[in-house]
């Protein structure tokens, strides 16, 4: 995926929503890492810096960082913690369409 979206300041309420829709479709689909979809959420829809995203949160930036490069192994209370911010939460979906 490569996202070259302006800057969330830039971004209208419709954009938002698409590229909202756009990385959790990626997302269930496998193209993008739980990593990659923060990374992108956190930049181009929240508009901050790891540190002020982290600090929203009540992580550190390191921990943030570690998520973000998926080298972290963070509990579901973190994943949703984070992603909640979005109106998003992980949830079980099938791998079989139709099931």
């Amino acid at each position: 995926m490569l996202i070259k979206e302006a800057p969330a300041t830039y971004m209208t309420e419709l954009s938002r929503r698409e590229l909202l829709d756009q990385v959790q479709r990626e997302f269930i689909n496998g193209d993008l890492t739980l990593g990659q979809s923060l990374q992108t959420l956190r930049k181009y829809i929240a508009g901050l810096k790891q540190e002020e995203f982290a600090e929203l949160c009540g992580i550190s930036r390191r921990t943030l960082a570690a998520i973000e490069a998926d080298k972290a192994n963070p509990t579901l209370n973190t994943i949703n913690q984070l992603f909640g911010i979005f109106g998003l939460k992980i949830a079980l979906t099938s791998k079989y369409p139709g099931h």
